[in-house]
């Protein structure tokens, strides 16, 4: 059962974003994320923003990652550079059915 979680951002600053994604790409890597992708939405209503997903391999995992992130300085950074370049517009958690 895997968990991902789905941010979106709204911004023009396109090299600062794929930049910001990079790095938090490492940082969620290094504290146990599956992976981190960025993508943007080119139709529907959210057409022109930016998707973040990260998955985990279970709840477990999430919850490690994410209490990694929270006390990580290089995260705080990068949140606080984020805030100056995007809106966060949305966020949501899925979890994955086994087939």
């Amino acid at each position: 059962m895997s968990i991902a979680q789905f941010t979106r951002f709204k911004s023009d600053k396109s090299e600062e974003m794929i930049a910001a994604a990079r790095e938090a790409k490492a940082i969620f890597e290094r504290h146990g994320a599956e992976f981190l992708r960025l993508s943007r939405f080119h139709t529907g209503a959210w057409a022109g923003e930016w998707l973040a997903v990260t998955r985990y391999s279970n709840w477990e995992v999430y919850g490690k990652v994410q209490e990694g992130v929270s006390k990580d300085p290089a995260f705080a950074k990068l949140v606080a550079h984020m805030r100056t370049i995007a809106e966060l517009t949305g966020r949501n958690i899925t979890v994955g059915v086994d087939l």
